[in-house]
């Protein structure tokens, strides 16, 4: 078995005609052949070209030595287009890329048939029969692997378990139970949100009935909610309080005496309000989950929202989803683009630059153009942060809007 036929191959097999196969011979530089496979000198080189012109003599023409016409010098080595992929791999026992992009084409054309949910088995299908195009051709494949059959298999075992998964429940139980490990889907998470992505359109394990921890909703002020015959009234409650979905769910009826409701992006500002709350209803929420969603479905119709959070291009962008959740008219509350120059100037990233021109276009938040484009203009994001707002702010704000609370 010739040395120098495997350094040939692994060249060959890195190659732009060997990932993707080719209508023309293959042909390498012989010096270059020479010094990338590590003989280019002395006995080394001497032995190299007995075993180069021996695997040409017996190729039958698949494999030759192009030399020059008046020096008999040789130039390049050339593998022949048509059977020389096949014969160069049937000389060192190995699989020739050929084989493999057939195999891994013939592997996603299987996985297309694996049964998932009547409402993707179209799209589940296109895909792979996509995939299997791109393998053939050898192009990337991701978040597939070319080159590790186990970890496709995991993968895609786990991408079919999300689709078939009855929820709800928490992660590590569902990964379990799909992958027959507690930490795999978690370990395989961003792939698996591609994938997830190509097939159903949306990233999101919690779309599919698994979370990463119960859903729940933390809220302060007048609520009471009524399970059976009991009613409880948590405007009693000095600190803010956290609810299971399920409690909400399963509530016959949930009212509030609360003038408003106030939504609330940061975590710590929420308890500062929270602390001095003078008789309004506020959710902590960010991108808004389903317990919150849960929450402001449930509350009397009428109630009028509002929302107080970061005024750049992120907190912006939560708004536009808290009104496309939740189809309520849901008023900003300062977050409007601040007139007092930030100590630090935070230079908008381009991801900000993609988030503010993706709002603009959005007819969810044409009150708040004017101060995108303003963001948008400067080219920073200027003092946005809610917690440079006081608390004190915040109510008079709210006191400007309706009642008097304080």
């Amino acid at each position: 078995m010739s040395r120098i036929l495997h350094a040939f191959a692994e060249i060959y097999r890195k190659s732009a005609s060997g990932r993707r196969g080719s209508a023309k011979d293959y042909t390498i530089d012989y010096e270059k052949f020479l010094r990338l496979a590590g003989v280019a000198d002395g006995d080394e080189r001497e032995i190299a070209e007995r075993e180069i012109t021996v695997a040409a003599s017996e190729s039958g023409g698949l494999f030759q030595i192009d030399r020059q016409q008046r020096t008999g010098a040789a130039i390049r080595l050339r593998l022949s287009k048509d059977g020389g992929e096949e014969w160069l791999f049937q000389q060192t026992g190995e699989v020739s890329p050929d084989a493999k992009r057939r195999e891994l084409a013939d592997y996603f054309t299987g996985i297309s048939h694996l049964p998932v949910p009547n409402r993707w088995q179209r799209s589940w299908a296109s895909w792979f029969s996509k995939l299997a195009d791109l393998a053939m051709l050898g192009e990337s494949v991701h978040p597939f692997s070319r080159h590790d059959p186990d970890a496709n298999r995991d993968l895609a075992n786990a991408l079919a378990g999300i689709l078939n998964w009855q929820g709800p429940s928490l992660v590590r139980y569902a990964s379990a139970a799909i992958c027959g490990d507690s930490k795999q889907l978690q370990v395989l998470e961003s792939r698996l949100r591609l994938a997830l992505a190509e097939v159903t359109g949306s990233s999101s394990f919690e779309d599919f009935g698994i979370f990463r921890k119960p859903r729940s909703v933390t809220f302060h002020g007048p609520l009471a909610i009524t399970l059976g015959s009991s009613t409880m009234d948590f405007s009693i409650f000095p600190a803010p309080v956290t609810l299971s979905e399920d409690n909400l769910t399963k509530a016959a009826a949930i009212t509030t005496k609360a003038p408003l409701c106030l939504t609330v992006e940061n975590e710590d500002v929420f308890h500062e309000l929270a602390s001095s709350n003078p008789g309004v209803l506020i959710i902590q929420t960010g991108f808004p989950g389903s317990a919150a969603l849960r929450l402001i479905e449930r509350l009397p119709v009428g109630l009028p929202f509002h929302h107080f959070g970061d005024s750049d291009p992120a907190g912006s962008d939560i708004l536009r989803d808290l009104r496309e959740k939740t189809g309520k008219t849901i008023h900003p509350l300062l977050m409007r683009r601040s007139k007092t120059p930030a100590p630090r100037c935070q230079q908008l990233s381009d991801h900000d630059v993609q988030t503010l021109k993706r709002l603009l276009n959005s007819d969810l938040l044409n009150d708040l153009h004017p101060h995108l484009e303003d963001i948008l203009k400067s080219g920073e994001k200027g003092l946005f942060e809610q917690e440079n707002i006081s608390v004190e702010e915040v109510w008079a704000a709210l006191d400007a809007i309706g009642p008097p609370f304080v």
